[in-house]
């Protein structure tokens, strides 16, 4: 028993490193009109089953257009996630409502959660006091962080098409 629980201390502690690191190397940064593909690009291998409003790929046209027009919401907040020089995810505050994105290659590593942590350094930054998720019941990784990092689960939503 005694081999057992020292080896899942050891996977434990190499796990704990390599989130260390990654919170070394990892940044977030304000967002730039030269990144706005990016962001595109995100949001398009991503939506299924992930965002509560988007059900197919999003054109450049509609989102430049939604991009443009949140550039005057003193509400919304977006920053860049960089890890070394790599652009591994996005993330933004638009009211008090949070959303991560990680690229494809970056999921299931840690990152998302460390996005979370730097992203509710921004918020006190900017004077937020509440952040929300709102996360479909299909997204478990996205329900996975905000319940690993202590956000309570508050509301059911309901929804119904009926034309």
């Amino acid at each position: 028993m005694k081999e057992v629980w020292f080896i899942v201390g050891i996977i434990f502690i190499q796990e704990y490193i390599v989130i260390n690191l990654y919170y070394e190397r990892l940044q977030l940064r304000e967002v730039l009109e030269k990144d706005w593909k990016f962001i595109l690009e995100l949001r398009n291998q991503n939506y299924k089953n992930n965002f509560l409003k988007q059900q197919e790929p999003i054109e450049i046209n509609e989102h430049n257009e939604y991009m443009n027009k949140q550039k005057l919401n003193s509400k919304f907040h977006q920053w860049l996630a960089i890890y070394d020089t790599e652009d591994v995810g996005y993330v933004r505050i638009l009211d008090d409502d949070v959303n991560i994105i990680v690229k494809k290659s970056f999921q299931k590593k840690g990152f998302g959660t460390i996005m979370l942590n730097l992203l509710e350094i921004k918020a006190k930054e900017l004077g937020i006091k509440k952040l929300k998720a709102k996360v479909l019941v299909t997204n478990k990784s996205s329900k996975k962080i905000f319940e690993k990092n202590n956000y309570e689960f508050k509301t059911y939503y309901f929804e119904k098409d009926v034309f």
